[in-house]
């Protein structure tokens, strides 16, 4: 088993605060602000987008790449390079530097990690969906058949391995060393990876959000069932969380599909502060939503989202995700706490032009170096670019 700090580094630099609310850096401990990922895109990254209404997106044409409706996207820092989990468990590498041609390259072929997960082939086939850039040379990806956390290499083709998770199709909640960890991953959702040595996970049907850390996993936020919550960390509840990104101040935001029926339909954001003898001291507040369905314009709580889902933020604080239920790209600006439909006059024009994705489907994000936000809509097997 690998050692996760080994792998990404414990790495101490000064955080990118530019743009993002001073609010958000409040209530931490010395040194408790998380550090983002300095090899992946997943968040504080890219400049902020400078959309107009009427916006189009433009369709990156793939012939290597097969989706599924658990096919989610990951970014590196250093150009233009995406990486796109599919159809019969495969990984494939999107170098789009330049702007031409997509160079594919297919990381992990049919067959590969069922040998990982399940080598007798007696359980049913390996689905990958949520991946992140740990660093040059790995990428990690959550395989949901078994409910683990695989170790991919970004330079050797079919090299797999296990990261976090007891592998086995019956789910669970149990901390403690990785290799006997257990997990839930009912629904498409995201992890994320930050520079100072941690990995965070959306353990969406077991309605928490977990931290793996020194070969460990711990369960960061949530109980294990579908609730809403805010105020300290310890007493708050989530229901089915989908996404997870990193704050340029060095805080989680976290989507809620909200599938318990019991809360969700909210983005979250979790500020981390200092071990006590107690556990793990935060804090978590709504960002947007109130648990009502809808895509409305409006500020923090008052505006409402739909089963949010792929959240990455920007350098300059914005944070963006899909409202799955309407398809509908959203933005939140930290400055305001302003939430809106940003590729439409409004949020009312978004719903009833029928959106910019798939509704009902599943959408993943990427802010590039360049500034460019990418969007995979698994469901309708397309790559799209919104050029700023």
């Amino acid at each position: 088993m690998k050692n996760l700090s080994a792998i990404l580094g414990l790495v101490v630099l000064p955080l990118l605060a530019t743009g993002c609310r001073d609010s958000e850096s409040t209530g931490q401990g010395p040194g408790q602000a998380l550090v983002p990922s300095l090899s992946g895109t997943d968040g504080c990254n890219g400049a902020a987008q400078a959309f107009s209404a009427g916006q189009v997106l433009t369709n990156v044409p793939l012939g290597t790449w097969v989706g599924d409706n658990f096919s989610q996207m990951a970014g590196a820092r250093g150009g233009e390079l995406l990486y796109l989990s599919g159809a019969a468990a495969t990984i494939v590498e999107v170098d789009l530097t330049g702007g031409g041609v997509p160079l594919e390259t297919v990381l992990v072929n049919p067959g590969v990690v069922q040998a990982v997960v399940d080598p007798l082939a007696s359980g049913p086939a390996p689905i990958l969906s949520g991946l992140t850039v740990l660093d040059s040379d790995t990428l990690a990806v959550m395989e949901h058949s078994f409910n683990v956390i695989l170790l991919v290499s970004r330079s050797v083709p079919d090299t797999v391995t296990l990261l976090a998770g007891l592998p086995n199709t019956v789910p669970g909640l149990a901390d403690g060393p990785a290799g006997m960890a257990r997990f839930s991953f009912g629904t498409p959702s995201q992890l994320v990876a930050t520079g100072s040595g941690q990995l965070f996970v959306a353990d969406s049907a077991n309605h928490v959000i977990r931290r793996v850390r020194d070969d460990i996993v711990s369960t960061l936020a949530g109980s294990g069932a579908p609730f809403f919550a805010d105020g300290e960390l310890a007493t708050s509840l989530f229901d089915t969380p989908s996404g997870v990104s990193v704050t340029c101040s060095g805080n989680l935001l976290v989507t809620e599909l909200g599938l318990g029926a019991a809360g969700g339909h909210r983005v979250r954001e979790i500020q981390i502060g200092a071990e006590s003898f107690f556990g793990q001291l935060g804090t978590v507040s709504t960002v947007a939503g109130d648990g009502t369905i809808g895509t409305t314009d409006g500020l923090g709580g008052l505006a409402l989202v739909d089963s949010p889902m792929g959240i990455v933020t920007s350098a300059t604080g914005e944070a963006y995700w899909v409202d799955g239920g309407s398809g509908v790209l959203r933005r939140w600006m930290p400055g305001t706490d302003a939430v809106d439909c940003p590729l439409w006059t409004d949020c009312a024009a978004a719903v009833a032009g029928l959106g910019n994705f798939t509704q009902g489907g599943v959408v993943s994000l990427v802010s590039s170096d360049g500034g460019i936000l990418y969007a995979l809509d698994a469901s309708a097997g397309q790559l799209l670019r919104v050029t700023p």
